[in-house]
């Protein structure tokens, strides 16, 4: 059986934020007004026996939300127990979390660091870019994501940046990459923003597929000039590990869409938390288990949907390294449905202006290493 992930949102779309591009505050219409939407034991419990009974070579459990850390500290913890209780001695399981970081105590990161949790948290850069967006109660959240970035380094917790390029950053990659370094912030993911409001064609906060090219062409020149300095970006290392290994870790650039099942807080399961809605319900775990569900004929016709795509791609000389993109992304520049995605260009002209560096970048590693695919 191929693996997969889980990405599990224990507090559904629930937020003690109200950032004004998330996407997913939408979902929580699919659910009963005025109530906390919270997991409970049971479907925790019957989620963990059913993926650790999988036996993967490595079982990875990816914490998203709206945001985890709704749910308590005890929560997790009793998470970690029952990974400990449904898996067989030597099976290796892995934990991922991300998180807006409001809520993150000394307490939080003792725990993540004992259970070796890698954290990803949302941070868009210097204030005035942050708090543009991601708002606690009108007010800016900045403060107080830097608060938890310094605790998790106080506590030698491992994590990452998650930082959306938004039309108000697409222009400053420079100054984005030289404060993420000046304050030691050297694992980064950059992630185009893109969202449609309802009869009303593309937000105004969505990056342009212009605006984002020249962010990555500019940000790989930043990168390649500071390569020995081990800054990870994430983008630029899928790349690299499409070329040395002949297959990417990032599932935009993949041929299909078969990497991870979402499980929201009652057990419901979907495809991709980009497709969370109504008519792409997979099913419930407390009623059809997941390997079921995974086997399907509805989760197959998602993901090789993500290959069905115009000549222009099938010709197109990056089609191997790029695959059509994001699914989500696929509209034009009035938001309405469309056979490619949106960033096209910007991942054309990405393509175009590294991959000469890149490819030499890999031939130096394979002569110095005889690492070959």
């Amino acid at each position: 059986m191929i693996p997969f992930q889980l990405l599990i949102k224990p507090a559904g779309p629930d937020c003690n934020l109200q950032c004004v591009y998330c996407f997913y505050r939408r979902v929580s219409e699919f659910f009963p007004t005025g109530q906390v939407h919270r997991m409970s034991r049971d479907v925790l419990e019957e989620m963990i026996r059913q993926y650790l009974s999988l036996r993967f070579p490595v079982s990875c459990f990816s914490w998203q939300g709206g945001e985890p850390t709704l749910c308590g500290l005890n929560f997790f913890e009793e998470a970690v127990r029952l990974q400990m209780e449904h898996g067989r001695n030597g099976q290796v399981v892995s934990n991922a979390f991300q998180t807006n970081g409001i809520l993150l105590n000394q307490e939080w990161c003792r725990f993540f660091n004992q259970y070796k949790f890698l954290v990803g948290l949302s941070l868009d850069g210097p204030r005035y870019l942050h708090d543009f967006y991601r708002k606690k109660d009108s007010r800016g959240s900045w403060e107080g994501v830097m608060r938890a970035a310094r605790l998790l380094s106080e506590h030698e917790v491992e994590f990452n940046i998650l930082a959306m390029v938004t039309r108000k950053s697409e222009t400053k990659a420079r100054e984005l990459f030289h404060w993420f370094l000046d304050h030691n912030f050297r694992y980064l993911q950059f992630i185009p923003c893109l969202e449609r409001l309802p009869q009303k064609g593309l937000a105004p906060f969505s990056a342009t597929p212009e605006g984002y090219g020249d962010f990555l062409c500019e940000l790989f020149d930043l990168w390649w000039e500071n390569r020995n300095r081990q800054i990870s970006i994430r983008l630029f290392d899928t790349v690299l590990e499409r070329l040395v290994y002949g297959r990417p870790t990032l599932c935009i650039f993949s041929p299909v869409c078969q990497s991870y099942l979402v499980v929201e807080h009652d057990g419901s399961v979907y495809p991709c938390d980009f497709f969370v809605r109504k008519d792409t319900r997979l099913g419930n775990l407390m009623e059809k288990p997941l390997e079921e569900i995974f086997h399907s004929p509805a989760y197959k016709r998602f993901g090789e949907r993500k290959s069905v795509l115009p000549d222009e791609c099938r010709r197109c000389e990056w089609l191997s390294f790029c695959w059509g993109g994001c699914q989500k992304d696929r509209v034009d520049r009035q938001g309405r449905p469309a056979a490619k995605t949106l960033f096209c260009h910007s991942y054309r002209q990405f393509f175009s202006h590294a991959m000469p560096r890149l490819m030499s970048l890999v031939k130096g590693l394979q002569s110095s290493t005889g690492l070959q695919r």
